[in-house]
C-alpha cells in the first residue's frame, strides 16, 4: 500500500498539488487507456462496456441537475429545466433513451461519451473554504485545457455534522473563532434530508453574522476589510434567500446554487451532481449488486486493507480511519448506508439464505434479491425500493470507487481524501483484479487579509526559557540599583563559590551546596520581582498575539467571508501558474 505523507499547506497562499499540474493531462490519458482495456466483468458485462453506459447515464443526470441549479440563480421563470430536489423521477433508466444533449459544444453521442475526458472532484455541500474550493478550479482548468467535462460530486449522503460556519471575532479579548450554526442536532441525518422549514432561519443566520461584522471593528484598516468581507457574505446569503423564494428549500440545493453563483463570476461551469442522484441509477445498482453477490469476500478484502493502512500509519484504534465491516455468520455488513426518507442513516447488512440475499437495516428486511435471478429482475426490485423512498447510499470508499471506476477519467482529491483512497486503490487491485486509475491531489491555504504579529511559537518558547532562567539565576536579571545592594552582592558571591565547590565536593557536600544555592536563589528572587512580572507580562502578550495570529491564519473560514478581490487575486494567480 502506498504510504502518502502529504502535509496540509501551512503558509499563506501556499498550494500543494501532486502530480504537477503539467503532468496531469498525461495521467488522464493514461487512465483512459488503462480503463478502456480492463478485462474484468461486472455481472457478466465487460467493465468498459458498463462504464460507457454509466458515463452517459450520469452525464445526462448531471446536466439536468445543473440546469435546475442554474434556473434558481438565473432568475428565469420560463426555464425549461426547473430545480427538483430528488433524482428519483429524473433517473435516465426510467425515461428510456435520453434526449440528445450538448455540453460545451459537445453532442453527447456514444462516441463522445466514451472518449471525452471527464474530470471529477467532490465535497460535502456545506460551506467550502478556499483550500477545498481549489479542487473545483483545477477541475475547470483541466477541462478547458483538454476539451473535457468537469463534474463536481455533491456528497449529500454524508451526515450533517457541519451545519455551521466559522466566523472570526477580533473585537473580543482574546480574539476567538465562533461557530455560527445554520442547522444543528442532525449528526445522524444525511445532508440530503435537511430541509429549512422557513426563510426566517436563513435570515436569522445572516443577521447573527452581520452583527459580528459590525462589532469586529478595531481600526479603520480592519473596518475596510470587514466591510468587503461583509459584502461577499451578504451577496452569498441574498442568493440563498432568492433561491429559497424560488422554491428550493433543501440545504443542499440552496448552498450549492449560491456557490455556483460565485463560481460563474470566476468563469467556472463545471457540472454538478449529488451522490443521491448517482445512487438512483441502474448503473449504480449494477455496482451495488456486484458487491452484494460477493459481499463476504469484499468485506474480507476491505478489512484486510484497512489493517494494512493502520499498520503503515501506526494507528491502534480499529475505528480509524474507518471501522471494519462486520461478518457474523450469514450476516455481512455492506459498505453502504440505508434509511427511509426523512430518517436517520443506518448501516446496511446482507443476510444470506441459500441463493437469497436479503437487504436489511438490522431491524427489518427491506428487499430480497436472488443471486440466480436475472440481473434486471434484481435491478427492478431496487427501483421499487427507491420508489418506496428507501435510500441506499455508498459510504466514503465506495462512493469514490464507483466514480473512479465507472464514471470519471480523473478524480481530484484533497489531502484527506487522497490518504483514504490509497485504501480504495488496494481494494480495487484485490477485489476487482485490476490496476486502479490514478488520482490527483490538491490543497491550498489562503488566510484572511489581516496583518499578523511578528511572533510565533519559538518566541513564546524563548520567553519561557528566560523566565525559567530567572528562577535559577536571578542575579543575571537584577537592575543596576539591586546589583549595588551589599546583601545581594554577598549572596551572589556565595553562590559563585558554592557553584565552584560543586565540582569537587562529595555526594553529601554537593547535596548541601545545592540546597544552599536554591535558598540563595529564593532570596535573590525578591530583588527581581518587577523583572519577573514584566517577563510574565511579555509571555502573556506573546501568547495573546500568537492566539490572534492563529485566528487570522485559520484555514477553514468559508470562502464567502473573503473579500471578492482577495479571492480573485489568489485564484486567478493560481490559474496563471497552471498554464
Amino acid at each position: 500500500m502506498k504510504n502518502i505523507t502529504y502535509a496540509v499547506p501551512k503558509t499563506n497562499k501556499e498550494v500543494f498539488v501532486d502530480p504537477t499540474v503539467q503532468r496531469i493531462p498525461e495521467m488522464i490519458l493514461a487512465n483512459k487507456h488503462k480503463m478502456n482495456r480492463y478485462a474484468c466483468e461486472i455481472n457478466g458485462i465487460p467493465l468498459p462496456v458498463l462504464r460507457e453506459r454509466i458515463r452517459g447515464e450520469l452525464l445526462h443526470l448531471a446536466v439536468r441537475y445543473t440546469k435546475g441549479i442554474q434556473s434558481l440563480i438565473q432568475k428565469d421563470p420560463h426555464a425549461s429545466d426547473r430545480y427538483v430536489r430528488s433524482g428519483c423521477q429524473e433517473a435516465v433508466s426510467q425515461r428510456g433513451v435520453p434526449e440528445p444533449l450538448s455540453i460545451k459544444g459537445h453532442k453527447l453521442d456514444s462516441e463522445t461519451i466514451r472518449n471525452i475526458p471527464i474530470i471529477q472532484t467532490g465535497h460535502e455541500p456545506i460551506f467550502y473554504y478556499p483550500g477545498v474550493w481549489i479542487k473545483n478550479h483545477l477541475t475547470q482548468y483541466l477541462t478547458t485545457k483538454m476539451g473535457g467535462i468537469g463534474v463536481n460530486m455533491i456528497v449529500d449522503n454524508d451526515a450533517c455534522k457541519m451545519g455551521f460556519m466559522h466566523m472570526p471575532v477580533l473585537s473580543e479579548i482574546p480574539a476567538n473563532i465562533r461557530k455560527m450554526v445554520l442547522v444543528e442536532g442532525m449528526d445522524d441525518i444525511a445532508y440530503e434530508e435537511v430541509v429549512l422549514d422557513n426563510v426566517e432561519r436563513i435570515r436569522r443566520f445572516r443577521e447573527e453574522i452581520i452583527t459580528l461584522f459590525e462589532k469586529n471593528v478595531l481600526d479603520e484598516k480592519i473596518k475596510t476589510t470587514m466591510e468587503a468581507m461583509r459584502t461577499t457574505f451578504e451577496d452569498f446569503m441574498n442568493c440563498v434567500e432568492r433561491c429559497y423564494q424560488a422554491g428550493c428549500t433543501d440545504m443542499v440545493g440552496l448552498l450549492s446554487a449560491a456557490r455556483c453563483s460565485i463560481e460563474a463570476d470566476f468563469g467556472m461551469d463545471n457540472l454538478e451532481i449529488p451522490v443521491s442522484w448517482m445512487s438512483n441509477t441502474d448503473g449504480f445498482y449494477q455496482f451495488l449488486l456486484h458487491l452484494i453477490y460477493d459481499a463476504e469476500r469484499f468485506a474480507h478484502v476491505y478489512n484486510e486493507k484497512l489493517a494494512e493502512y493502520r499498520a503503515i500509519h501506526k494507528i491502534r484504534s480499529k475505528a480509524n480511519p474507518l471501522p471494519d465491516l462486520k461478518v457474523m455468520g450469514d450476516v455481512v455488513e455492506l459498505p453502504f448506508w440505508i434509511w427511509k426518507a426523512g430518517g436517520r442513516r443506518g448501516k446496511c447488512y446482507l443476510l444470506k439464505e441459500g441463493d437469497s440475499r436479503k437487504l436489511t437495516d438490522g431491524s427489518e428486511v427491506v428487499a430480497t434479491l436472488e443471486k440466480t435471478q436475472d440481473i434486471q429482475a434484481n435491478i427492478l426490485k431496487l427501483r421499487i425500493l427507491r420508489d418506496a423512498q428507501v435510500k441506499l447510499r455508498p459510504r466514503a470508499i465506495t462512493a469514490t470507487m464507483f466514480s473512479r471506476l465507472f464514471f470519471s477519467d480523473l478524480f481530484i482529491h484533497g489531502i484527506g481524501g487522497a490518504k483514504y483512497d490509497t485504501i480504495t486503490d488496494e481494494i480495487v487491485r484485490e477485489f476487482f483484479g485490476i490496476a486502479p486509475p490514478s488520482f490527483a491531489t490538491i490543497s491550498a491555504n489562503l488566510f484572511l487579509p489581516f496583518d499578523t504579529f511578528d511572533v510565533d511559537a519559538s518566541t513564546v518558547q524563548v520567553l519561557r526559557q528566560e523566565l525559567a532562567d530567572m528562577s535559577y539565576n536571578p542575579e543575571r536579571y537584577a537592575s543596576g540599583e539591586r546589583r549595588n545592594d551589599e546583601e545581594f552582592i554577598r549572596r551572589v558571591e556565595e553562590k559563585r563559590k558554592l557553584t565552584e565547590m560543586m565540582t569537587i565536593g562529595n555526594r553529601e557536600e554537593k547535596r548541601r551546596y545545592f540546597n544552599r544555592i536554591r535558598e540563595l536563589n529564593r532570596l535573590n528572587l525578591f530583588h527581581i520581582g518587577t523583572e519577573l512580572q514584566e517577563k510574565k507580562n511579555d509571555i502573556e502578550k506573546a501568547n495573546s498575539k500568537l492566539a490572534y495570529n492563529e485566528i487570522i491564519q485559520f484555514r477553514e473560514y468559508p470562502l464567502y467571508l473573503y473579500p471578492m478581490n482577495v479571492l480573485k487575486e489568489f485564484f486567478f494567480a493560481r490559474l496563471l501558474m497552471m498554464k
